[in-house]
């Protein structure tokens, strides 16, 4: 089996042995009939969803259903009677710490209510002629988030067309030319309040570590940075390195530093493992931070915390990132119709968590 849809064929396992127990004594309408007290014809149009039937004795008729173990549906449950909402997080995971927060944001954002948030993996590439999207709503699945930064607007494309109208899919990547409906973070105001940070502290000659040019979010932050020190006569860029988002390029851009003609007083770096790299390179090689130059990352991810010194970090709140998306699908679900995306794009908002690498220690 490819290990694409491994996830979701042990999801659908899991769900499977649970109600094994329920369906060994096989359960028909007129059971739900005598239990319900209602007809048979009703207890019928209920499960199908078809003809009107008041919200008490639907919400009956449902109830029994899943108390006797009738092989019932899990789309034609009303989402008001279903105990369980299950939401796929698609996205091509990677070893660290962003991940895994951005999983954390979800998972704590389904607190208190119904909704259960499955992570599930897929290779970096456009999807293959298996529909995934099929393969989960035949896991039980109710809906999917997608975080693909690598696709295009093709693949955002062919993912729509290939997704039922009635199965909500949203994305939290920010899309160039947006197809599907998004909602994402601030990328532009995050590299604008860094920019407006250094001026703020002092710093007037400023560099930055770009991310992948290939990623619209990097661009982003990279255009709101220069942007606010276009717009600011004080300022000036002096310095800047291509990076990766790999830590391994905040390292190779120590060097790049070094050699630098013209040295910046404070650098923007793109994602926080970049900034990691960079200062921790600096760092071995006997620079004092924020005293020789200030640093300022992107994610504030929990290494920012424990990091010595501290790094100052644009905060993505990805808790509010998934309750947004979540009450997103949720009110699809509601309303259950054919539904076409607009390709809005809803910004969450960013702040900046300032610590000792442009503070210094108290």
């Amino acid at each position: 089996m490819s290990s694409l849809f491994k996830p979701v064929y042990h999801f659908y396992a899991k769900f499977c042995t649970n109600m094994k127990s329920k369906t060994l004594t096989k359960v028909t309408l007129k059971d739900i009939a005598e239990d319900t007290g209602l007809s048979i014809s009703t207890v019928s149009r209920a499960l199908a969803r078809i003809g009107k039937i008041s919200d008490k004795n639907e919400k009956r008729i449902f109830d029994s259903a899943h108390r006797l173990g009738y092989p019932i549906k899990h789309f034609n449950t009303p989402l008001e009677l279903r105990k369980n909402i299950f939401i796929a997080l698609i996205t091509s995971f990677q070893t660290g710490e962003f991940y895994s927060s951005l999983f954390d944001g979800f998972n704590a954002a389904t607190k208190d209510t119904n909704a259960n948030i499955a992570l599930i993996n897929v290779p970096d590439a456009p999807f293959s002629e298996i529909d995934l999207i099929h393969q989960l709503q035949q896991a039980k699945f109710d809906a999917a988030v997608v975080f693909l930064p690598h696709f295009d607007q093709s693949d955002y494309t062919q993912l729509i067309e290939r997704t039922d109208p009635n199965f909500p899919i949203i994305s939290v990547a920010h899309i160039t030319s947006p197809v599907m409906d998004t909602i994402t973070f601030d990328n532009y105001g995050g590299g604008y309040s860094v920019g407006n940070h250094f001026l703020n502290k002092g710093y007037k000659k400023l560099g930055i570590i770009n991310g992948p040019s290939n990623k619209s979010e990097a661009m982003l932050r990279k255009n709101g940075f220069l942007d606010f020190i276009d717009s600011n006569d004080d300022l000036s860029l002096v310095w800047q390195y291509d990076g990766d988002y790999d830590p391994k390029a905040g390292n190779d851009a120590y060097t790049h530093y070094k050699n630098a003609e013209i040295k910046p007083e404070a650098i923007f770096c793109s994602n926080d493992a970049m900034a990691v790299g960079l200062m921790h390179t600096a760092l071995r090689d006997g620079k004092k931070i924020p005293e020789d130059f200030a640093v300022v990352g992107y994610d504030d991810l929990p290494i920012c915390q424990y990091h010595t010194p501290t790094i100052s970090s644009v905060h993505t709140p990805y808790e509010v990132l998934g309750m947004k998306s979540i009450e997103y699908l949720l009110e699809r679900l509601k309303h259950n119709n054919n539904f076409e995306h607009g390709g809005f794009t809803s910004l969450i908002p960013i702040s900046l968590k300032v610590r000792e690498s442009t503070e210094g220690f108290e």
